[in-house]
C-alpha cells in the first residue's frame, strides 16, 4: 500500500545559509512599509520577539507571521496592504539575495521519485514565511510540484517536535508514515515516538539512498 511521505524543507529539501539579521530585516521593513528605522525596528523587535518566544516552548503554537506584522502596524496607526507585508517579509527573509537559498538536487529528484511509484509526498516545515511565499520560493527553486499538501508554521499552529503538528500533516488511511529530515530533534525523534519510519538527512552530503531503499525504489 502506498506510503505518506513527509520532508523537512529546510537544510533537507532547501539549503539555506543562515538567515540575516535583525538589522537587514529592520531595513526591509522601513523600505517595503514606508516606515521610519525606529517605527521598522519596533515592529520587528515585536515580530522577531513573539515567533521566537513561540519556537523555544515546543509546545507552543506558532503565531502567523502575517498577523504579527499587520497587529505590530495597527498598533502604531499603521495599515498596509498584504501585498506590502509580504514583500517585506520576502526580502527582510533573503528571498531575493542570490545564494541565500538553493535546491538539494539529490532530495528533490528523490522526491520526484516517491512520488512517481505512487506515494503520497507532504512538506512540513518550521518557518517564517507564510505559506503563500514558502510555495512561492519552492517553485522558484524548481521544487518539483508533487506534494499533495504542505504544513508551514508561519501560517499559524503547531510545529515540530510537537505531536499535534505530525498529525496532522500525516492524516489519512496509510499503513506508511515516513519523516526524511536533517534534525534529529525536530523531526526524526518525534516522528519516530508516533512510529512513523525515519530518513535523516546530512545537508553537507544529502544521499537519498536510504528513503529509496525503505521504500524500495
Amino acid at each position: 500500500m502506498p506510503a505518506v511521505v513527509v520532508f523537512d524543507c529546510f537544510d533537507t529539501l532547501v539549503l539555506s545559509r543562515p538567515l540575516p539579521g535583525a538589522e537587514h530585516f529592520t531595513a526591509c521593513v522601513a523600505d517595503a512599509l514606508a516606515l521610519d528605522p525606529r517605527q521598522a525596528g519596533e515592529v520587528v523587535e515585536t515580530v522577531l520577539g513573539a515567533v521566537l518566544t513561540a519556537m523555544s516552548d515546543p509546545s507552543a503554537l506558532q503565531p502567523p507571521t502575517l498577523g504579527l506584522l499587520e497587529t505590530a502596524l495597527r498598533e502604531r496607526g499603521e495599515r498596509r496592504e498584504q501585498v506590502d507585508l509580504e514583500r517585506a517579509l520576502w526580502q527582510g527573509l533573503g528571498c531575493e539575495d542570490p545564494g541565500q537559498y538553493t535546491l538539494c538536487e539529490p532530495i528533490a529528484e528523490a522526491m520526484g521519485r516517491v512520488a512517481a511509484a505512487g506515494h503520497t509526498v507532504r512538506l512540513m516545515s518550521n518557518c517564517y514565511l507564510p505559506g503563500t511565499l514558502m510555495r512561492r520560493l519552492l517553485q522558484g527553486l524548481d521544487v518539483p510540484e508533487v506534494y499533495e499538501r504542505a504544513l508551514f508554521t508561519a501560517d499559524g499552529g503547531p510545529k515540530k517536535p510537537d505531536p499535534r503538528a505530525f498529525r496532522l500533516i500525516g492524516q489519512g488511511a496509510f499503513e506508511q508514515r515516513v519523516m526524511v529530515g536533517d534534525s534529529g530533534e525536530l523531526d526524526i525523534e518525534p516522528a519516530r515516538a508516533l512510529g512513523w519510519d525515519t530518513v535523516r538527512v546530512n545537508p553537507a552530503e544529502p544521499d537519498p539512498a536510504e528513503l529509496l531503499a525503505l521504500l524500495e525504489l
